[in-house]
């Protein structure tokens, strides 16, 4: 399971980034911490109750198990077997306060295993890559120390851009299937880097998704399927083994009755990405690569103006391309209204889907109130008083109305 892991620092362009980025680099989860705004459905976003947590899992991975309610500053999920939690501590409360977070996120992850605690938790230690250590690291360790987890990002790469930064503790027998695990080297236009790591798959393998098989069916043969599926036997046995050889012979038949399709899907970037906006971000990543390097150089402070500058271009592009867009959509709606501005309204609609009327003198009904019956009869001419004459009809009328039979007559 790939995992990216980063603090948004409340800024709009950051959290547009990353909903590329996660596209790009296929990542199965993202752990977000002071984020923009909240995604909503269809996306599967969770977020704590104050929106500065959150947990976005992608790719189609399935929430196993989620809280009941949303609490304060954490969030958590269980996915692929593996109870994630999403941690933001703000630099504001006391001591105190971050003391009664600490010990309401241990009491919530106790009993859950294998785990991953991950967040900004505005704690300075040099054991995750800050210059000094100050009170908040002895608190936060001292508090996650029930719980038995290990420290991951340890090192001297910095995840922010001043003293804090941010952290990730993981259970014994999770750390030990640490795949890969990256500082930085994607660009976030965020004062805080991307942490990315890779944890090998630890559910059972009857629990592993199978990689099933995809045909055309419009290249189904029928009388080949019937052919091979007549000479099929099954074996007695027990029900599952009987269900294995079944579903093996199933995939011979159509392995030989129709052509296979590609699995490999090609993934569309987000709708307001262009060439020119790559060209940017990469442009901004090189400006932030050299600002760090000049880190004790005469020439920091240029670097970091540079960089600061391809930040902005970067971020004023990404609104630019996103309200020309909408501007679009909005026109699109005035041409075709029943077409993809419809489409896009239609598939952010999500609620329970009502049953079919069973009852048949309700649909009779219904169809009858909503499709009333309409009596065809010949319209006769309007009425005219006694005494009056309907007004003549000239000839050049006339053949002006025939040329043109859509307009309305010129009397009545």
């Amino acid at each position: 399971m790939k995992i990216v892991q980063l603090n948004l620092n409340h800024c709009m362009s950051a959290q547009s980034l990353l909903e590329q980025t996660v596209l790009e680099h296929e990542f199965d989860l993202a752990i977000v911490n002071d984020q923009y705004r909240n995604l909503k459905p269809p996306y599967t976003w969770l977020a704590d109750a104050n929106k500065q947590a959150a947990i976005w899992v992608l790719r189609g991975n399935q929430v196993q198990e989620r809280p009941a309610r949303a609490s304060p500053f954490f969030t958590w999920a269980r996915v692929h077997g593996i109870y994630i939690f999403s941690v933001y501590a703000p630099p504001r409360p006391t001591d105190a306060e971050f003391a009664a977070l600490l010990s309401d996120i241990t009491d919530e992850a106790r009993s859950k295993r294998p785990l991953i605690v991950a967040g900004d938790f505005n704690a300075w230690s040099t054991k995750w890559g800050s210059h000094r250590t100050n009170h908040r690291e002895m608190v936060l360790l001292d508090a996650l120390a029930p719980l038995d987890v290990v420290l991951l990002n340890t090192g001297d790469t910095l995840t922010f851009v001043g003293e804090q930064g941010q952290s990730i503790f993981a259970s014994d027998e999770l750390a030990q299937g640490v795949v890969s695990l990256q500082v930085g080297g994607l660009d976030t236009t965020s004062d805080h880097q991307a942490i990315i790591y890779e944890l090998e798959d630890t559910r059972p393998p009857g629990l592993a998704p199978r990689r099933g098989c995809r045909w055309s069916a419009r290249s189904l043969n029928r009388e080949a399927f019937a052919n091979w599926m007549a000479g099929v036997t099954v074996a007695s046995g027990p029900p599952e083994e009987m269900v294995d050889q079944l579903g093996a012979a199933m995939v011979t038949a159509c392995h030989a009755a129709m052509t296979r399709t590609s699995k490999r899907r090609r993934r569309e970037p987000v709708y307001w990405w262009t060439e020119e906006k790559a060209g940017l971000r990469g442009a901004c990543l090189r400006a932030r690569r050299r600002a760090q390097r000049a880190r004790g150089r005469q020439d920091w402070g240029t670097r970091c103006a540079e960089y600061v500058t391809a930040k902005r271009r970067l971020s004023a592009a990404i609104k630019a391309g996103k309200r020309r867009c909408w501007n679009l959509l909005c026109e699109e709606v005035d041409r075709d209204t029943w077409g993809r501005p419809y489409e896009i309204v239609m598939s952010r609609l999500r609620g329970p889907r009502s049953k079919p009327p069973s009852s048949p003198s309700l649909v009779r009904r219904t169809v009858a109130t909503l499709f009333s019956v309409v009596i065809e009869e010949p319209i006769l001419p309007p009425a005219v008083p006694d005494g009056e004459m309907a007004p003549g009809v000239s000839l050049e009328e006339l053949r002006r109305a025939c040329r043109n039979p859509t307009s309305r007559p010129p009397f009545g």
